[in-house]
């Protein structure tokens, strides 16, 4: 049992530096995070949301997850999670946002995760 990878679904700042500050504290050195820093509001995550029961009983994710015209807002937010200890970065969804995931390969050697959505998902199989 344990995690090889840490994945927070938390798009808070600070939150990779807390997370990596407790597993250097706990001698875990060796287990990587994987951020989901690059998180674009999207109505691609409807059909997940309907499914799960999960949409906001009142306003919306939209006031901390990235506003998709803010391309620098990405890079921003890349560069701070990779500071504070991030491994691997997650571009969420990813379809839509090809562009900022080459940015991201631009400037960065971490892994990057193309995430693709349940929308993302529906979209491809009804078109197909």
């Amino acid at each position: 049992a344990g995690a090889d990878i840490i994945a927070p679904s938390n798009m808070m700042d600070g939150f990779v530096a807390a997370i990596r500050q407790g597993l250097d504290e706990a001698g875990y050195y060796h287990i990587p995070i994987m951020s989901y820093g690059i998180k674009y509001a999207s109505s691609f995550f409807g059909p997940f949301r309907d499914a799960a029961e999960s949409a906001p009983s009142f306003g919306d994710r939209k006031t901390y997850q990235m506003d998709p015209a803010n391309r620098l807002e990405a890079l921003r937010e890349l560069e701070s999670d990779l500071n504070e200890g991030a491994d691997m970065m997650i571009v969420k969804p990813a379809l839509s946002y090809l562009d900022i995931i080459r940015d991201v390969r631009n400037n960065s050697n971490v892994p990057i995760i193309a995430y693709n959505v349940s929308g993302e998902y529906s979209m491809t199989k009804a078109a197909a």
